[in-house]
């Protein structure tokens, strides 16, 4: 998760201000060093591996330096202002890694480890540890929003060069949203495939996103939900007034009820592999409803706990490293 998160806030902060002015350091004495360090068994070589350092100041980047690690893959700027905030970026196999080098108080000497991968284009090793599909029944709308937390059990950066994990959406799926932040890293394929762009190191990543399906004619839809990826867990709730749902391959679980009082039917279901097609289907549909859309963003928040909790009971039974 490190690796997502400082590379969403190295690129937003780098897409801002790539070409903002250089200010000079004055007779600053810190030092930054640091080295790479390849994670990969058997990997390539770290000699030679550009590594770069963006420098912030007042959260506006103000220079760039860019030299490359020697032999053993150590590297070291020199002449620092250790006031100022500093991110180092490393480039390995066409893959941007990105750290935060911190000085502690009075430190005038900053040291990073730079971990990085070799790259692979196989998806073998990516599966999602448990997915929440949450479904509202909207006035002239079914909406769908998809929480799903990821996993690369591998030792070797995922990146291809068409996108990365791909998600298929049902048909007659429109109007995708994601957190504005990361609308730039989704692409929309054909066949309503979805494709996030960002390259996937070993360990896990979280993702959301929403669509919209047209409210048919009748009374019934069938939702045909693709799992893309073997998937641990999946967890479908359900919030329509007077509806009746059917679930293939779940089972009913005990119903999820808000603060708000809000219910949602809840079904569930265990080790799906790849390619499996979950078939939703919901009869006695409503002609309006009045369903609070804020009540999603409750249920995403319960997720997550509910994600927080499988995790540490994983890593227990495991033993496994973050």
């Amino acid at each position: 998760m490190r690796y997502l998160i400082i590379s969403i806030l190295a690129t937003i902060l780098l897409l801002t201000g790539t070409t903002a002015p250089t200010y000079a350091q004055g007779q600053a004495e810190g030092t930054i060093s640091g080295r790479v360090v390849n994670g990969t068994s058997g990997g390539g070589s770290v000699a030679g591996v550009e590594v770069t350092l963006l420098t912030y100041i007042d959260d506006a980047l103000a220079d760039t330096l860019t030299i490359r690690t020697d032999n053993e893959g150590n590297f070291r700027f020199d002449g620092i202002d250790p006031e100022n905030k500093y991110i180092v970026a490393a480039n390995y196999m066409d893959v941007d890694y990105y750290y935060s080098a911190e000085f502690e108080s009075g430190a005038s000497n900053a040291h990073v480890e730079v971990g990085v991968c070799d790259a692979t284009e196989s998806d073998d090793l990516i599966r999602v540890g448990i997915t929440h599909k949450i479904v509202t029944i909207e006035a002239e709308t079914i909406n769908i929003t998809e929480f799903l937390w990821l996993v690369n059990d591998g030792d070797r950066t995922y990146v291809r060069t068409d996108g990365v994990l791909d998600f298929t959406l049902p048909e007659g799926a429109f109007g995708f949203a994601a957190p504005q932040e990361l609308m730039i890293d989704f692409q929309l394929l054909e066949n309503n495939v979805i494709t996030y762009l960002v390259p996937f190191p070993p360990g896990e990543r979280q993702l959301v996103y929403s669509y919209k399906l047209p409210k048919p004619d009748s009374n019934e839809i069938d939702i045909h939900l693709a799992i893309d990826y073997p998937t641990d867990s999946v967890e479908i709730m359900v919030r329509g007034e007077g509806i009746e749902v059917s679930v293939s391959q779940l089972a009913p679980a005990e119903p999820v009820v808000t603060d708000a009082g809000e219910r949602y039917m809840h079904f569930h279901g265990e080790n799906f592999p790849r390619s499996t097609v979950i078939d939703l289907g919901i009869t006695r549909l409503p002609g309006e409803s009045g369903f609070p859309v804020y009540i999603i963003w409750i249920i995403i928040a319960a997720a997550v706990v509910g994600i927080v909790v499988f995790v540490a009971v994983r890593k227990r039974r495991v033993g496994g490293n973050e």
